[in-house]
């Protein structure tokens, strides 16, 4: 009885796994709810980034030939209030000219650290020296010379340049932004006695339009071509004026081929004797 049992289990264990084949077969592998009905997937277009829009600013510099201030036309990015304008402005100020015969306000190495806008048409530049140098060892005998103001290395310079590159930014953030009268200088982000020795920087400034040119304002002239751009041809020369051109000979008639006529032979003479 025992063994009869065995083998009933062992053959009803055998009919289910055939049972259990036979189902995965016809009912095949089972798709998972959630993979219903999902699109396919496509690839994403490349789109190019928008372009920031810009604004036509005028900037004014010191020329060469004269003691007045040319405007300068360029483009900024335009601005979404006041005081980005006015950072841009005094950026592109220190920076200095492109159009050629206009004459850079500050030496390299100043930048603008912040710009700010005050109440009753104040305006507030903050400006950043170079950095100094590494003080020496052995400082020399007697007593040092003033070679900061306000924190702020010393900017050897005489009163004319230093007047002319503090307007150059006065008049350009007064023409751009008329609401602001006046415009007062930190240096490193504190109040400083002067610029280099000469103008007074502790009260805010007053532009002076007396020394804006009247002439009309400089286009940026278009930058060069890069090494690696092509060059157009350049035109062939022209003859100098009054020159006479060689004038091309004829060519040489070819001889024609026409066969000449054919003589007809001479016969001999029978009446001599």
């Amino acid at each position: 009885m025992p063994r009869r049992f065995a083998l009933a289990l062992v053959a009803l264990l055998v009919l289910l796994l055939a049972g259990l084949a036979i189902a995965r077969r016809v009912l095949g592998p089972r798709v998972p709810a959630a993979s219903k009905g999902m699109p396919t997937p496509r690839p994403t277009p490349i789109r190019p980034p928008t372009p920031i829009a810009g604004q036509r600013v005028a900037l004014y510099f010191a020329s060469a030939d004269d003691d007045l201030f040319h405007a300068e036309v360029r483009e900024i990015p335009a601005s979404a209030d006041d005081a980005a304008q006015l950072r841009a402005l005094a950026a592109a100020v220190i920076e200095g000219p492109r159009a050629p015969g206009l004459l850079k306000s500050f030496p390299d190495g100043w930048t603008l650290r912040g710009a700010y806008r005050l109440h009753e048409g104040i305006a507030v530049l903050d400006l950043s020296p170079p950095a100094s140098p590494a003080p020496v060892e052995s400082p020399p005998v007697g007593p040092p010379a003033p070679e900061s103001v306000g924190g702020a290395p010393r900017w050897q310079t005489g009163s004319h340049e230093e007047e002319t590159a503090a307007q150059a930014l006065l008049v350009t953030v007064a023409k751009n932004l008329p609401d602001v009268a006046k415009v007062l200088l930190l240096i490193g982000g504190e109040p400083a006695e002067t610029l280099a020795g000469h103008l007074d920087l502790t009260h805010p400034l007053v532009p002076d339009f007396a020394r804006v040119s009247p002439d009309p304002a400089l286009e940026v002239p278009t930058p060069a071509p890069t090494p690696g751009e092509s060059a157009a041809p350049a035109p062939a020369a022209a003859p100098p004026v009054g020159a006479v051109s060689p004038t091309p000979a004829p060519p040489t008639p070819m001889p024609s081929a026409t066969p000449s006529p054919k003589r007809p032979a001479s016969r001999p003479r029978t009446d001599l004797a």
